[in-house]
């Protein structure tokens, strides 16, 4: 009797104890000795006798004897089969060539795809060829020229000459600056 069944069952079998001895027949001293695991036991043989009797009726119903005749059938000739030799299944001998036309010349049908993929390749270059070579020249402009300004020296905005390009920020990108940490200041430190 193991040391869980006499602590906590107070020396009665468990469940899986009981089932252990009516399954290997194996019956400890406790359960000949003991009217109540007795009990227990004849109870859970009776619960498996009726599972074991609903099994059988349920294969008895999926199963009918036909079905099962068959199936008898089936593995006797497997096994009469046992003893006979395996049969080899003969491929067929190398294939024929095809004779040839009066003039010995065929086409291999691998030839075709290759020469169809040409085609489409000749077609598509030129395509783009006949477009360019046949693209109209531009017409020269019939715009009457501008009169050109005469040439200043000073800057036409003096304030741009100010500027520190090294740390200007468009106004564009002003907001992502204010977002984001400044790059300079991280490198610096």
């Amino acid at each position: 009797m193991r040391i869980s069944d006499i602590i906590f069952r107070r020396g009665h079998l468990s469940e899986d104890a009981i089932t252990l001895a009516l399954v290997t027949g194996d019956r400890p001293d406790h359960l000949t000795a003991c009217e109540r695991c007795t009990r227990r036991a004849l109870e859970l043989s009776r619960w498996l006798d009726d599972a074991r009797a609903a099994a059988l009726d349920a294969a008895d119903e999926a199963f009918p004897p036909e079905r099962l005749a068959i199936q008898q059938a089936q593995i006797m000739r497997r096994l009469e089969q046992v003893d006979e030799p395996r049969r080899v299944i003969a491929f067929p001998a190398q294939a024929v060539a095809a004779p040839r036309s009066e003039n010995g010349r065929r086409v291999a049908p691998a030839w075709v795809g290759v020469a169809a993929a040409a085609g489409l390749v000749v077609g598509v270059v030129g395509s783009q060829l006949s477009s360019y070579v046949a693209a109209p020249d531009p017409q020269p402009s019939t715009a009457v020229p501008a009169i050109a300004a005469p040439i200043s020296t000073e800057p036409l905005n003096a304030s741009l000459l100010s500027i520190d390009l090294d740390r200007y920020i468009p106004t564009d990108l002003r907001a992502i600056e204010q977002a984001t940490p400044a790059m300079v200041a991280a490198q610096a430190q």
